[in-house]
C-alpha cells in the first residue's frame, strides 16, 4: 500500500477542484478593483545630439509621436542612483478584478512630527491564477488600483462627479491564508499606499495641462497656493511695514526719530511738495521733499539755505529676511558684460536652465 501524503510534485486535479471553489469565493464576495495595469517607463530615447542611447534611461522623455508608443519593461529601472521609475506608463485599458481587505476607520495619529493619516496603506488579496489570466501576469509593485465602492460621490459639490480613490501597490506576497492542504499558494496579498499626486502617476492623473485631468479632481495643490498667497495679502493688508504707525500721532520739533519709525512721510500732516533723485529748483521755508534715490528713502525739510535730514524711511515692507539679507534679494544692481547690461537680481529660471524630467 503507498504511503499516504497530501504533498503532490504537481498541481492536479485536487488543486484545480480547491483553485476553483477560491476563486468562486472570490467572484460572489470580493469588492470589485479596477486594475491601472503597470506597463514599465517611456523610452527615453537619446539624451540629445549624437549622444549614445541612455541605457539607464534617466533622459527626458520623449513625447514625439515615435517614442510614444514605446516601452521599456517593467524590470527596467530608469534611475540606479534612486532606485526609482518617474516616467511610468500605464494601461490605457483597465482591468476588473475582484478583492478582499478589512475595512478600517480613518483616524489620525497625533505624533511629535505632526498629525498622520492611520490607514493610508490597505492589505487585499487577490485570487492568483485569475489576476494572472486577467492581466496577463502577476501583481506587482507599481500597479494602481483603484477602487469604485469608496469614491465619494456624497461631496458637497459635485459639479465633477465623484472622487475616485487610488492606491498604489508597493509590495506582494503569497497570503498565509491561501495556502490548501496540499501546500500550494491560492492567494496573492498586496500591500498598497494611498496614491499621492506625484510625477509618476501622469500618465494616469494627467500633468494638469487639460481641463478633464484627474489632477484637477484629486489634487488640492492649485487651492493652497491660492490660499498661500491670500495669507501673506491679508498679511501685508493688515501689517503693510515693519516698525511702528506714527502717522496719527503729534510728533514735537525736537522729536528724533526711532530706529522703527522713519516713514518718510512729513510729521503732523504735512504734505510733500514732491519726490525724486533731485531737489526742487524753488523751495519755499518749511517745505517737505522726499529723495528716492536713497536707500532707504530720506526726508528732508528745507530750513534756510539748507535741506535738513528729517528721517529716513526705514519702514520697509515686511521680508522674511534680515537687513543684509534683504539687500542680496532685492539687489537693484546691474551688471554688463559684453557690452550688455542686465539686472543684477535674476530668478533662477533664468540662471539655471534644467531639463525637464518628464
Amino acid at each position: 500500500m503507498p504511503r499516504i501524503s497530501l504533498w503532490k510534485p504537481e498541481k492536479g486535479n485536487d488543486y484545480k477542484f480547491i483553485d476553483n471553489i477560491v476563486a468562486q469565493h472570490y467572484r460572489m464576495g470580493g469588492t470589485g478593483v479596477w486594475l491601472h495595469k503597470y506597463l514599465g517607463i517611456f523610452d527615453q530615447g537619446t539624451v540629445g545630439g549624437d549622444e549614445p542611447e541612455d541605457l539607464t534611461q534617466q533622459g527626458a522623455r520623449n513625447k514625439t509621436a515615435d517614442h510614444k508608443n514605446k516601452r521599456v519593461p517593467e524590470t527596467t529601472i530608469q534611475d540606479v542612483l534612486f532606485l526609482e521609475n518617474r516616467d511610468r506608463q500605464y494601461d490605457e485599458n483597465v482591468y476588473d478584478l475582484r478583492g478582499v481587505y478589512n475595512p478600517a476607520d480613518a483616524d489620525f495619529d497625533l505624533t511629535q512630527f505632526g498629525l498622520f493619516l492611520a490607514n493610508d496603506i490597505i492589505l487585499m488579496t487577490f485570487h492568483m491564477n485569475e489576476t494572472i489570466n486577467r492581466i496577463g501576469r502577476k501583481l506587482m509593485s507599481g500597479d494602481v488600483l483603484e477602487l469604485p465602492h469608496i469614491a465619494d460621490d456624497t461631496g458637497l459639490d459635485n459639479s465633477k462627479g465623484p472622487i475616485p480613490k487610488f492606491y498604489v501597490v508597493e509590495d506582494v506576497s503569497r497570503g498565509a491564508e491561501g495556502f490548501d492542504p496540499m501546500w500550494w499558494p491560492h492567494i496573492t496579498r498586496v500591500n498598497a499606499r494611498a496614491l499621492q499626486d506625484t510625477v509618476e502617476f501622469h500618465d494616469i492623473l494627467g500633468d494638469g495641462e487639460a481641463v478633464e485631468d484627474l489632477q484637477h479632481l484629486l489634487s488640492t495643490f492649485d487651492n493652497e497656493i491660492e490660499i498661500s498667497e491670500d495669507v501673506l495679502a491679508q498679511a501685508q493688508a493688515e501689517v503693510p511695514k515693519v516698525g511702528y504707525e506714527t502717522r496719527h500721532l503729534y510728533i514735537s520739533k525736537d522729536h528724533k526719530p526711532g530706529v522703527f519709525t522713519g516713514d518718510g512721510s512729513p510729521p503732523n500732516g504735512a504734505l510733500l511738495v514732491g519726490s525724486g533723485p533731485s531737489f526742487p529748483d524753488t523751495p519755499a521755508e518749511g517745505d517737505y521733499f522726499l529723495r528716492t534715490d536713497f536707500n532707504p528713502h530720506r526726508l528732508f525739510i528745507r530750513k534756510g539755505t539748507l535741506w535738513t535730514k528729517v528721517e529716513d524711511d526705514v519702514r520697509r515692507s515686511w521680508q522674511a529676511a534680515n537687513a543684509i539679507v534683504t539687500t542680496f534679494i532685492s539687489n537693484t544692481g546691474t551688471i554688463t558684460s559684453s557690452g550688455e547690461v542686465d539686472s543684477s537680481k535674476q530668478g533662477l529660471s533664468r540662471a539655471l536652465k534644467p531639463r525637464a524630467d518628464f
